[in-house]
Formats: C-alpha cells, sequence, structure tokens
C-alpha cells in the first residue's frame, strides 16, 4: 500500500504542478490528529488519505472515496469509520475575536463549502478511476466520519483503493501495472478537480 502511495506522489510531482507531502514516510502509525496537523502546516489545497482495509466479515471489494458525514451510509463505511475513529480530533480554526455563536456559524459556513468541494474531489477522482482501472465499489462515493477528513478548511477525501480481505484486490495491489492505472486514474481526477476549481473562480470573479 505504501508503495502505491509513493507511486502517487511520484506522479504528481512529474506532472509540475503540485508540491506533495506525505504523512510518513516509511510504513508506520502516524497519529490522525498528527496527519491533519501536517497538512495544516504544509498550507495543504488538498488532503487524500489512502487505504486498503480488510473486512473481518462481509464481502467488499473495488475503489471507493469517502468524504465527510456524520452518519455512514453502508455496513462497510461503518465499520472502516470506527476503525480509525478510535481518537477524534477538533478543528482547529483561527476565529480569535469571535464570539462563540459567530464563532459557531463561520465554522459551519466553511464546512458546508469544504464538504460540496471535497464532494466534487471524489466525484473527479472516481471517473478517473473508472476511466482507467474499469471498476470500482458498488458505491464508490460514500459517506463517512472518519477523523481525518475533519479539516473545514481543507478538502479531504480518503480512497479506499481496495479490500486487503478480497484475494482479487489483494493481487491488483501487488501488482504495478494495476498500481499504475489506479495511480493515472487518482492524478486524472485530481487535475480534472483543480481545472473545475479554477474556472468556478473565474465565475467568482465575474
Amino acid at each position: 500500500m505504501f508503495t502505491l502511495v509513493q507511486e502517487m506522489r511520484d506522479a504528481l510531482l512529474r506532472s509540475g504542478d503540485f508540491y506533495v507531502v506525505l504523512k510518513r514516510n516509511s510504513d508506520e502509525f502516524v497519529l490522525l490528529e498528527r496527519r491533519v496537523q501536517i497538512a495544516r502546516t504544509a498550507g495543504a489545497d488538498m488532503f487524500v488519505s489512502f487505504h486498503a482495509d480488510a473486512l473481518a466479515s462481509g464481502k467488499a471489494n473495488g475503489a471507493a472515496v469517502y468524504t465527510l458525514t456524520e452518519e455512514s451510509s453502508d455496513k462497510a463505511s461503518a465499520v472502516l469509520a470506527e476503525r480509525h475513529n478510535r481518537a477524534d480530533l477538533l478543528a482547529e480554526v483561527d476565529l480569535s475575536g469571535q464570539d462563540d455563536e459567530i464563532a459557531s456559524i463561520l465554522m459551519e459556513l466553511a464546512r458546508l463549502e469544504n464538504t460540496l468541494w471535497s464532494q466534487v474531489l471524489a466525484r473527479n477522482i472516481i471517473r478517473g478511476i473508472n476511466a482507467e482501472v474499469g471498476h470500482a465499489y458498488k458505491r464508490p462515493i460514500q459517506p463517512a466520519g472518519f477523523s481525518v477528513l475533519k479539516a473545514p478548511e481543507i478538502p479531504s477525501v480518503l480512497i479506499e483503493v481496495g479490500f486487503l480481505s478480497s484475494k482479487g484486490n489483494l493481487s491488483k495491489l501487488m501488482d504495478p501495472k494495476w498500481r499504475r492505472k489506479m495511480v493515472t486514474g487518482i492524478n486524472n481526477g485530481i487535475h480534472a478537480w483543480i481545472l473545475n476549481d479554477a474556472a468556478d473562480a473565474q465565475l467568482r470573479r465575474k
């Protein structure tokens, strides 16, 4: 899995459009709070988390992209959310000088706008994956309450590239050719999202 992440980083860097910061440089655990802190310190324009989990029961296969919600929509995403949320975090937005009610409203507005952009990012990534790999999870865009998605100022998605409990998914993750297609699909999706963002910014200026 870490190999795929490194390949994703290299593909983004080759495009010349990105500065990429990995939350870890080896296959080691990083606290959930620390992962978001790294993104904030880097001034990230987007946060993408990669996972390949195993489910103890039930069957799931194919890629999926998760965006933030307080409730998950199916059993697989509920199990994964519970696992990733053993630690939680509070969004740290600088709202000094504001009273509690105003701060709450500003944070909610920021979260709503960010949620919309995270969903657009998720849709573009799934389109890219489908174009290159041709197979995604039965409901490829899923809501979930993962802690790593809770920064209100950074569009954030969690990409489940496959399930290690699926023999088919496991063999694909170990196949360099398949990983290359997956990386290309995600890369294309991210670039499409940037073009959407640029077009939207032009409309806002008008």
